[in-house]
């Protein structure tokens, strides 16, 4: 399974990800993406996330598939 970390020193609180994988991404209080293991995301939305993130904070880690 894939699961996706967020870099917590490059995180701005943009939003791509909340946006891209709605039910694999939440805020904290600081305004910083947190990744949601037992919400409900596909590895393509991980990746769509990952991919759209202007600072490059999501990475993902696991069984990574390739394609979409």
């Amino acid at each position: 399974m894939t699961v996706a970390e967020v870099d917590h020193d490059r995180c701005a609180g943009v939003g791509m990800c909340v946006q891209h994988a709605p039910g694999a991404f939440d805020f904290d209080d600081e305004g910083q993406a947190f990744f949601l293991p037992s919400g409900e995301w596909t590895e393509s939305e991980l990746r769509e996330a990952a991919y759209a993130c202007p600072m490059e904070a999501i990475s993902l880690v696991g069984d990574v598939k390739d394609g979409g």
